[in-house]
């Protein structure tokens, strides 16, 4: 048989080669389609088989006040979390939610869904309480229970943070955060991407099953980073002293909507302190158990109210088993800062911006004359004085000092619609403010020009809305030389290597000149320090306050629903704050600002004043308040004692036959005014003397020292006020009518005047 020939084979071996090269060419085609076109999805799967990944989350920046005192924070906390496959392998998930359902309050079925998932990973529930974590630990624990411990496994806990906000402090300010620790209002939302950081994750070794190596444990770490803390403008200990005096009005009268506050340095637009009463807690943001009282006392239906006067108040809702649409409608109540997001008619508050304007534009002068009959009559209409009786002749700054209605009625038919318009908008007040906080509401005014009732009437500050926050910008450019400075409430943005951002002191224009401002520090001081002025209730001694008083009249006209509210500057020479209180309506006899707002910011501004070191300014008129120490005359000879307490400029009243001291009232260290009466006993007591509070609602200053001095007790002052005038009377006394105490306790006594604005 012949061989075969070379180009046989050659025949035979092409076809092999051919197919050989075919499949190398397919299986490099493979390759590179797994390798290069799925290369990295691969990558990723094999991962997340060989590895099992929790993330760390950041650690939320803090809150602060202007002093470092840290208003939100965040604290450590349990998530409880499981595997559900480790639980079916090694647990039981009937056991686990049956036990877990009581402790965690989550539904039984809700639970047992969780752990039956098909994944490796379920959170059961974040940001556990303590009581919570140490009844999930006694379970898990295998010395009290190895069986319980057992059925739990594939549970366990994650370090997580939970948002705390520990001075319980100006909710609406600050906000809160949601579920994942996000910002959902106030501050907290506003900087939520610098507060929030950036999260970061462990990566653990795992078997394809999901259960992780303990053998041969390894962690990749992704480091977290913190958020960056924002420092606010806001003062807590001034927050505090807003709060407190908000919280009283709501009580004492009766407000139906509630209350709105603002303290603000006009020469910085700085906030010191901002707001809303009633409010809520940041710490527990969507419990409305307490916000739902208040609410009720006033929820009924108005046609029953109107038709029928001496009508009870009557619930919408059964208290205790509210609608969604009910709860939604009180949260979104309980959370709108009244502050910046209510607009409102401010009254005679506003008559500041009117005459600045009008002595700016040398309409007017301190001394230009007017005439109140109690009414003026404009176009077709007749508009009334909060003095039906009229005025008669008065002064332009007399005119301010009445809040008269005419006299303002003339300024702003001397100014004209157009130049009024001009100032209402150098002002600042067509327009938001800027403040960083959600929720700014606009004004309403008006776009498509005036008539001659629409000057009136907005001249005295009706017909017309802003907000709080836009008035009280608007009058600390009146009071601080004449610039509009832009409000803030945020200083600065700041991580661990320093300050990323400053919010600095801003001039938004100049309004008016600093001579107009001048003159209308010393009017507005008048309003207050005039005994028979409208701000007469604001004063105290040595404060210098400047202000003015508003009461409005809300829509619909004729309903009777006002709106009593007070601005007032200390000192009025040099104002270092500013505080704007608005009282929604008050469901008491007298509802005007002058006789309800003006006394509350007279003692909020007291408080801050004292609290910032400023020294007090007595005028010639004034006498300043001299305090005595009662001084310890237990066991001193009675003639001794007697010498002592003349030296201290104390009274004194001897009980007993005795030539000895053996006990005294007060106690020695007590401070009492000069002239305040000690007693002095030479004999002991077989039982403890004690006198009845009389009642002193009514009484002027003279009648209700005479009516405690006669039963051996002190009497004090207390409040802001003129209460030296005769037509000052009582309206409360820190001891209640009817107590027994002891002779010589102190009776603090509350005095205000009539005021009509």
């Amino acid at each position: 048989m012949a061989a075969p020939s070379l180009n046989g084979i050659k025949k035979r071996i092409l076809p092999m080669v051919i197919i050989v090269l075919i499949c190398m060419a397919a299986l490099v085609a493979r390759l590179a389609y797994w390798q290069i076109i799925r290369g990295e999805e691969l990558s990723a799967r094999a991962k997340s088989q060989q590895t099992g990944s929790s993330t760390i989350t950041a650690s939320r920046g803090k809150i602060y006040d202007r002093n470092g005192k840290a208003l939100a924070e965040s604290v450590s906390a349990n998530t409880l979390v499981c595997n559900p496959k480790d639980v079916r392998d090694k647990g039981n998930a009937e056991t686990i939610a049956r036990e877990l359902s009581g402790i965690l309050d989550i539904e039984y079925q809700t639970l047992l869904d969780d752990l039956n998932k098909d994944n490796r990973y379920q959170v059961i529930k974040k940001r556990i309480s303590v009581e919570e974590t140490e009844a999930v630990t006694q379970l898990m624990d295998a010395e009290a229970n190895a069986e319980m411990a057992e059925a739990f496994s594939g549970v366990y806990f994650e370090d997580d943070s939970k948002r705390y906000y520990p001075f319980s402090i100006a909710p609406h300010i600050l906000g809160f955060t949601g579920y994942d620790n996000n910002g959902l209002q106030g501050i907290e939302l506003t900087f939520d991407d610098e507060l929030s950081g950036k999260a970061g994750s462990i990566e653990q070794n795992q078997t394809a099953s999901g259960t992780t190596l303990e053998e041969q444990q390894e962690e990749y770490l992704t480091a977290q980073q913190q958020g960056a803390d924002v420092v606010l403008t806001i003062d807590e200990t001034i927050q505090h002293f807003l709060e407190k005096h908000l919280e009283e009005a709501v009580e004492e009268d009766k407000l139906k909507y509630g209350a709105a506050g603002i303290i603000m340095n006009p020469k910085t637009g700085e906030i010191l302190a901002m707001s809303t009463k009633p409010d809520f807690d940041a710490n527990n943001p969507y419990d409305i158990t307490a916000f739902n009282e208040y609410a009720m006392q006033y929820d009924y239906e108005e046609d029953e109210a109107a038709n029928d006067p001496e009508a009870s108040p009557e619930p919408t809702e059964d208290p205790n088993n509210l609608s969604d649409e009910r709860i939604a409608a009180l949260r979104n109540r309980m959370w709108r800062n009244k502050a910046i997001s209510d607009s409102y008619e401010p009254g005679s508050t506003f008559k500041i911006i009117t005459a600045a304007a009008a002595l700016e534009e040398h309409v007017v002068d301190l001394d230009s004359e007017f005439y109140c009959p109690g009414f003026r009559v404009v176009a077709d209409r007749q508009i009334g004085c909060s003095n039906t009786n009229g005025h008669g002749a008065e002064t332009f700054v007399e005119g301010v000092k009445n809040s008269c209605n005419p006299v303002f009625m003339d300024i702003g038919a001397r100014l004209g619609a157009e130049k009024f318009m001009e100032y209402f908008t150098a002002f600042g007040l067509t327009e938001k403010t800027g403040i960083e906080l959600v929720g700014e509401s606009s004004s309403i005014y008006y776009q498509n020009g005036m008539n001659e009732v629409d000057l009136a009437t907005s001249s005295f500050g009706q017909g017309f809305q802003v907000t709080p926050i836009q008035l009280i910008t608007a009058i600390s450019a009146v009071i601080n030389g004449g610039q509009r400075m832009q409000p803030q409430i945020v200083k600065e943005i700041r991580d661990e290597n320093g300050i990323i951002k400053s919010y600095d002191t801003e001039v938004v224009n100049r309004v008016i000149s600093e001579e107009t401002s001048e003159k209308m520090r010393d009017i507005l001081e008048q309003v207050v320090s005039d005994s028979g002025a409208t701000g007469k209730n604001a004063y105290v001694k040595g404060c210098r306050i400047g202000g003015k008083t508003g009461t409005s009249e809300k829509n619909p006209r004729g309903s009777d629903k006002r709106i009593a509210s007070f601005v007032g500057f200390a000192p009025a020479n040099d104002p270092e704050i500013i505080c704007l209180i608005v009282l929604d309506e008050p469901q008491v006899d007298n509802r005007y600002g002058g006789t309800i707002a003006a006394p509350l910011a007279g003692e909020i501004i007291e408080d801050v004043l004292n609290y910032l070191g400023v020294d007090k300014q007595y005028s010639e008129d004034e006498e300043p308040i001299v305090k005595a120490e009662v001084p310890n005359v237990n066991e001193t000879a009675l003639a001794d004692a007697e010498t002592m307490l003349e030296e201290a400029g104390l009274n004194y009243v001897i009980r007993g036959e005795g030539d000895r001291i053996v006990d005294q009232l007060p106690s020695a260290g007590t401070m009492l005014n000069e002239d305040s009466l000690v007693i002095l006993y030479t004999e002991r007591q077989t039982e403890e003397e004690l006198v009845t509070v009389p009642d002193l609602s009514g009484m002027s200053v003279g009648v209700a020292e005479s009516t405690l001095n006669s039963l051996h007790l002190n009497f004090e002052v207390v409040g802001a006020g003129h209460s030296e005038t005769s037509l000052a009377y009582g309206v409360s006394q820190s001891v209640e009518a009817g107590e027994e105490v002891p002779p010589g306790t102190v009776i603090g006594v509350e005095f205000r005047q009539t005021a009509i604005d």
